[in-house]
């Protein structure tokens, strides 16, 4: 039997999908962009805040030099979960929770298993986009390795830890001062040129620490000198926590830490950590995301940031499915970035 679903039907089924929840990249990395062709110009502001300058009436201007940093045009690699089934699995296998005493026609048992594929690959690439935010924001770069490519885009002027700072006294000190740590970084990216973080991201070891530390706790008890509050609730995503709100500084605290399973060389896996042991994060919200065009013989230019597409091989009685994405994330100034090592 001939598959007929159309391109436009895939892509309204993602569409219309729920969509994964992540942290970083949807907390972040909210100005997003459908481009319709392969490149993509990288352009994020460095730092510098010119002065317009005066000049003698007899002078039309002085001509000032662009504000933000051109890094380079790339063409963002795809990232494309596929998968392959038979006559059989399509028409005769249960999805996944299924009832198995339903008896669905063969048409609907396809759409099932289409539907839910096309659901696992969506889940898959936003933990990819995750990865992708993390990278950005940990180490000023957008690292490509995966199969037969290999690529960094770097946001960094000389190492990718360039943003990190030691603190001078660790939080695991009972001396410790974490509040007016959070207060010198915030006057230390101001002093660099960078845009006021919205919000403070703490990994699980660092909220320990700072939750515990005696003078955050006293400061948030004192009666009539409101500094913050601190009432942790789970947000919607996993590993995420709201630890609460900084007044006195303005800024939302988060806990947060993911893992994903990595497919090593030798195809087995391993469980990696996303964000840094004992660090503490300051970054601005409107980082951008432009999502690069995919080409297609029969269909011409594709735009979305999931683009699905079907193959279908009616010589071996096959049908590939796969949901090409190709984004790049942008840091909007990578001066409002902020690592802070707390142990």
């Amino acid at each position: 039997m001939k598959l007929d679903l159309t391109l436009r039907a895939l892509f309204a089924v993602v569409e219309n999908m729920p969509k994964p929840k992540t942290f970083l990249y949807d907390l972040l990395f909210t100005d997003r962009e459908n481009i319709d062709v392969q490149e993509v110009q990288i352009e994020f502001k460095n730092g510098r805040r010119l002065i317009a300058p005066f000049v003698d009436r007899f002078i039309n201007g002085q001509e000032m030099p662009k504000e933000s940093f051109s890094g380079r045009t790339f063409k963002p690699y795809k990232i494309a979960p596929k998968r392959n089934f038979t006559a059989d699995e399509l028409l005769f296998e249960r999805v996944a929770g299924e009832n198995p005493f339903l008896s669905d026609d063969p048409e609907t048992k396809r759409s099932k298993k289409i539907a839910a594929t096309l659901e696992e690959q969506t889940e898959q690439i936003h933990r990819r986009l995750e990865y992708m935010a993390s990278d950005v924001l940990y180490n000023l770069t957008l690292t490509v390795d995966g199969v037969g490519v290999k690529d960094v885009v770097k946001f960094h002027d000389n190492n990718p830890r360039e943003h990190y700072t030691t603190v001078t006294l660790t939080w695991d000190k009972p001396t410790a001062d974490p509040i007016g740590d959070l207060k010198g970084q915030l006057r230390e990216i101001s002093r660099v040129g960078g845009t006021r973080p919205s919000v403070i991201v703490m990994d699980p070891g660092a909220s320990d620490l700072f939750m515990n530390n005696d003078k955050v706790k006293e400061l948030m008890n004192l009666k009539n000198y409101f500094v913050g509050e601190i009432k942790p609730e789970t947000e919607g995503v996993n590993g995420a926590i709201y630890l609460g709100t900084l007044s006195s500084l303005g800024l939302d605290i988060y806990e947060y830490q993911e893992f994903y399973d990595k497919i090593k060389d030798d195809g087995t896996t391993e469980t990696v950590s996303l964000i840094p042991e004992n660090t503490v994060l300051f970054a601005p919200k409107g980082n951008m995301v432009k999502f690069a065009a995919e080409s297609s013989i029969t269909d011409g230019i594709l735009q979305g940031d999931l683009i699905p597409r079907i193959y279908e091989d009616e010589k071996n009685d096959s049908v590939e499915l796969r949901t090409v994405s190709k984004p790049v994330l942008i840091p909007v100034n990578t001066k409002s970035l902020r690592i802070l090592q707390v142990k």
